[in-house]
């Protein structure tokens, strides 16, 4: 994603739900970006960089050719480590889905790795 996201002031804060791994805590004041209206996570399931997971596919046993093609992939979603919309969780969700779909590991193998 090319936006910088510059925050609201807390008077237009939202108020919106706040979940943890997809478990509901309440509701949440979220700031959202001005720019792109993208609204900021606000939970400590904080993204990890694209790097993080480059490392987690050198240990899978894989080809050349499928690490290129996943990463090629989850740097073509954009925002993929964008720390200001995605959870941690989500993004293992998402490695998940792309790793199986060029492998033939099982969901456990990826998962373990993480």
């Amino acid at each position: 994603m090319s936006c910088n996201h510059e925050l609201c002031g807390n008077i237009q804060n939202v108020w919106l739900p706040y979940e943890f791994r997809y478990h509901q805590k309440g509701l949440k004041a979220h700031p959202h970006c001005i720019a792109c209206g993208i609204i900021k996570n606000v939970s400590s399931d904080r993204a990890r960089p694209l790097g993080y997971y480059m490392n987690i596919l050198s240990h899978l046993r894989i080809t050349k050719v499928q690490t290129r093609l996943i990463a090629k992939e989850m740097e073509d979603l954009g925002d993929f480590d964008d720390g200001f919309s995605i959870s941690s969780f989500l993004q293992e969700q998402i490695f998940i889905r792309i790793v199986k779909k060029y492998s033939s590991l099982s969901e456990k193998t990826i998962i373990e790795a993480l």
